[in-house]
Parts: structure tokens; sequence; C-alpha cells
């Protein structure tokens, strides 16, 4: 059967379409019992392991057991609670018996189109319920979106733990963990071009390393020619093959590189062009970097409060979208504009706060030098 999912907030826990409310000792025994299946538990164990710092009696338990076997009854088909005679209680649990949908191939194609569309628009939820009840719809979600829902997740120390998929089939998202962390961005951006000329690197990787990613290291090392190169060619590309996903992203890199040669009047007219397109292409990640990018400019102008304004519904939006690459992303770009403009004081001090808070949540500096390892080793 695939697993019961323990929510992080409240007793509550959902299987399926199922979802059951214990009371907080309810929950305990329960989860106690599901981490250790078919072992068999004394009533003497069970206090031991839910009550350590109480004096109930044996009776607790017995009561407790008749509670959650209520409560887990919708899921009978699948778990139960067994008393043995003389020993005590084990929780068993049976196999389901697979969809058939999974080997439909119509199915396949309509869920993998229906996952690119919140992926485009930036609907977290949505791809974190696809990807917890892919035995309910009848769908496996492919290895790509599974990288992709990892990525998005925050869920960085799997890329290395996840020994059975290769180097090559991981090396987009290594490359943009490492960025995250690494402070030379001209050495990020020599490993992106590495892996641009790699063939074993994914079309679909391969492409958004051209026209995106590179740019946007070549702006953040200030290759302000260079980057006006690229920019103008891949906007060209994006613009002449319709990548519909990419158009959003061109127009916030002109903006970034208007920001840095602080042209005014380029700005107006940029903003004005992105703003327009975001109604087209109302993609929620892109809405959320367009705010940090307006914030940006209001630091330009001197106005901070208008700033903070911008940079709080930014932020908001990519809570919403559940994407933390992107709270990373632009976390480092306030930094490094404030940087670039000269503004020390109380906003760059908490951006670097929340940039050391997010590396330690997410263990990136433990992360750092084993995937500097992996990018050597390959990215020759």
């Amino acid at each position: 059967m695939e697993k019961i999912q323990f929510s992080n907030t409240g007793y509550k826990v959902t299987y399926r379409s199922e979802e059951i409310i214990f009371l907080p000792r309810e929950y305990q025994l329960f989860k106690f019992l599901y981490q250790n299946p078919s072992q068999i538990f004394s009533r003497e164990e069970l206090l031991d392991a839910v009550w350590p710092m109480e004096d109930p009696v044996d009776r607790t338990v017995d009561d407790h057991i008749y509670r959650v076997r209520k409560k887990i009854d919708p899921l009978s088909s699948v778990i139960k609670i067994e008393t043995i005679r003389g020993q005590g209680y084990l929780l068993s649990t049976k196999e389901v018996h697979e969809s058939p949908l999974l080997k439909d191939d119509e199915v396949s194609t309509q869920v993998k189109s229906l996952f690119h569309k919140y992926h485009l628009y930036g609907q977290g939820d949505a791809l974190k319920l696809l990807e917890e009840n892919q035995n309910v719809f009848g769908f496996q979600i492919d290895l790509p979106n599974l990288l992709y829902l990892h990525f998005m997740k925050g869920d960085f120390s799997w890329f290395l733990e996840a020994q059975e998929i290769t180097f090559w089939e991981k090396c987009f998202y290594l490359l943009h963990i490492y960025s995250f962390i690494e402070p030379d961005k001209m050495k990020c951006l020599n490993y992106f071009t590495c892996a641009l000329s790699a063939e074993e690197i994914s079309e679909d990787h391969r492409l958004e390393i051209k026209l995106l990613n590179r740019l946007s290291l070549l702006i953040f090392t200030k290759q302000l020619d260079e980057a006006a190169t690229l920019l103008h060619q891949s906007k060209k590309e994006i613009y002449e093959k319709n990548i519909e996903g990419f158009i959003p992203l061109i127009l916030l890199s002109e903006l970034c590189l208007a920001l840095l040669q602080k042209d005014f009047q380029e700005m107006e007219k940029r903003m004005e062009e992105t703003k327009k397109n975001l109604v087209n292409y109302p993609y929620l990640r892109e809405n959320a970097n367009f705010s940090i990018v307006k914030g940006i400019y209001c630091l330009l102008k001197n106005n901070e409060s208008k700033a903070e304004d911008y940079f709080d519904e930014g932020f908001q939006l990519l809570q919403e979208a559940k994407f933390i690459p992107g709270m990373l992303i632009n976390i480092n770009m306030i930094l490094f504009y404030l940087d670039e403009f000269g503004l020390t004081g109380r906003l760059q001090t908490y951006y670097q706060e929340l940039k050391i808070k997010y590396i330690q949540e997410y263990k990136l500096n433990e992360l750092h030098s084993k995937i500097e390892l992996q990018l050597k080793y390959h990215l020759k």
C-alpha cells in the first residue's frame, strides 16, 4: 500500500481521499504502531512509547486502541490493529491491487498535460496533491516531473541521496541548488556553460540553460555587454518558437539588466511591457518575481517603504506557489542589488538573516561541497 500521510500541523492523517483527525495521544499511538508494522507490542511497551512521562493504567492503552480502531475503520481494507491474545497489539497492512489505469497511455498523457499546466502556473498545492494521490487517480509521475517536485518542495538533499538516478538526470537541478549558496557566480556560470555543451543533458534543460540560466548569471557577474547580446538572441528565439513559459522570464531578465544599468527610462518601458504580458500569462512564480523587481526599482528611486510592500507581496506569492527555490533566488537577488546600490542597513541585515535561515533549514551548507565534487568530476 502507498504511505499514509501524517500532517506536520495538528493531529491529522490522510490516505487517498480519506482524512482522519485524532486526539493527541491517539495520534501518537497510531503513528508509533504504523511506523513499526507487524510487530507485537505489550501494553507496557505502548505505555512507555506513548506515555513515557506519565503513570497511566493498563486500561489507558485499551481505551485508546478502541478509539483509534473506530477512527481508522474507513481504512480497514488496507490497515488494521489486531489483538494478539496474551501478548498485546499489532498493526498489519494489506497490499492494494494496482490500478489498471497505470498502464493506460491516454491517462498518462492527460496527467502529463495537467502536470505541465500546474507547473507553468505555479500551482504548488495542486502538484503536491497529484504526487500524493497517484494511485487514487491511476497514474505514475515520470522521472522528469518527480525531479521537479523534489526541487519545488526544497527537498534538495534527495538529489544526492537518490543514487539510482544518474548525475545527468539530476544535473540541471544540482546546478541550481549549487548556485543558491555558491558566492562566486562566475564559477556557477562556468558550470552552466559546461553543462550546455554536454551531450548527456536533456534537450529541455539545455534550452533553458542556453536561453535563460546563463543570461541571469551574466547579469549577476556584471558582464553587461555579453548579457545584452545574449538577451537579444534569447528573446528573438523565444518569440520565434513561441516558448510561452519563457516569455515572462525573458522580460524579467530585461528588467534585471536595466536595473543594473540604472536606466530609468528603459525600466519604465519594460515594466509596462511585463505588466501587460503577465495579464496574458498569469503565472504565479513570475508575478512574484515581478513584484520583487518592482521593489528593487523602488529602492533605486529611494522609496524603501514601497519597496518593502512589493517584497512582501512577492514572497507571499512564492509561498502560495510552494516554490522554495524562488524564495532563495529572490533573497539572493535583493541582496545583490542592495550591495550594488550601496544600500546597507536594516533591509540588508533582514535579508542576510533570512538567507541564513533558509540555508540552515534546507541544509545548503552541507550540500555545497558534495554537489561541487560532482560538478567538478562531470563538468570538466
